[in-house]
């Protein structure tokens, strides 16, 4: 059986994948806006976003779209992808998969080095890329500030590009497109973002009364 951290790794698709820290060079411009982003997003209680992810695999031809929606307080998350739904209150992740009518638990530590780590969807840079800031680009009819990060262990990475494209003005991610080493791309846009919103009660604990005959399967032991 697949453990809910491949699972989870699938679905994100290496936007998240591991990261190592270090202390590689970046553009001075690039830190220096991808830092106020960072810091507006720090002034923020609670995130919710509703966002797009497209995969193209370019070497089988196959293109797969879903609809994701996340909310985030802290280090804990309620993601919604497609059917699964996955969420974590910190210490704990529930990866729920209806088509198989199954729930996996595993500990968030486990979960966050295999580079699956929602809470960091609008900070990724933080850690372990260098940034190279590459000007403004217009992308659906909007003028972006495009900001290129490089993962600095690149070997232990499944990409080796991240377009990060951010509205200078809002301090906001607009678009995220990751460049897989298999001619694999995802291409993440963001529709709706709220900061400092209210969080749908018990969005970060998994209860299986709202799953009826989901068998539970944790990983942790």
């Amino acid at each position: 059986m697949i453990q809910s951290s491949s699972r989870c790794a699938a679905l994100f698709a290496v936007l998240l994948s591991g990261w190592m820290a270090g202390s590689a060079q970046s553009d001075p411009q690039a830190d220096g806006l991808l830092s106020k982003v960072s810091e507006r997003m720090q002034g923020m209680s609670t995130v919710h976003a509703e966002y797009t992810s497209k995969m193209l695999d370019r070497q089988s031809d196959f293109e797969m779209d879903q609809a994701g929606e996340v909310w985030i307080e802290g280090d804990r998350y309620h993601l919604e992808l497609g059917d699964y739904v996955i969420i974590c209150d910190g210490n704990t992740v529930w990866t729920y998969e209806p088509e198989m009518g199954e729930c996996y638990i595993d500990d968030a530590e486990v979960i966050a080095e295999d580079g699956v780590d929602p809470a960091r969807m609008f900070t990724i840079w933080e850690e372990g890329f260098k940034k190279v800031w590459k000007g403004k680009e217009e992308r659906d009819g909007r003028l972006l500030t495009r900001i290129d990060l490089h993962p600095e262990s690149a070997e232990d990475n499944g990409f080796h590009t991240i377009q990060c494209y951010i509205d200078a003005d809002a301090l906001q991610v607009v678009e995220l497109v990751v460049k897989g080493r298999e001619g694999t791309d995802v291409i993440y846009k963001v529709g709706t973002f709220e900061g400092n919103g209210l969080i749908p009660e018990g969005a970060f604990n998994f209860d299986p009364a709202r799953y009826p005959g989901t068998t539970m399967i944790d990983n942790r032991l």
